[in-house]
């Protein structure tokens, strides 16, 4: 199984800007949030170009589950 490397690139989900997000933070988001929240979505954040939310391209929850960014 393909690991986390330093940075998690994220992409918004209607603009499709990216953007790189430092794993440690991603994963203590992943971790505060995985109470009481369905861990079936990533990490999600806003976007800081329209109202659009960022999700990661790739990425290995820190329960084990691979979240993999396709277009609809």
């Amino acid at each position: 199984m393909k690991k986390n490397g330093k940075f998690i690139e994220f992409i918004c989900q209607k603009c499709k800007t990216k953007e790189k997000i430092p794993t440690e933070i991603v994963e203590m988001l992943d971790a505060s949030d995985s109470i009481g929240v369905d861990t079936d979505y990533p990490p999600r954040f806003n976007c800081e170009k329209c109202p659009g939310k960022m999700v990661p391209i790739y990425y290995i929850s820190v329960h084990g589950k691979i979240h993999e960014y396709k277009e609809k």
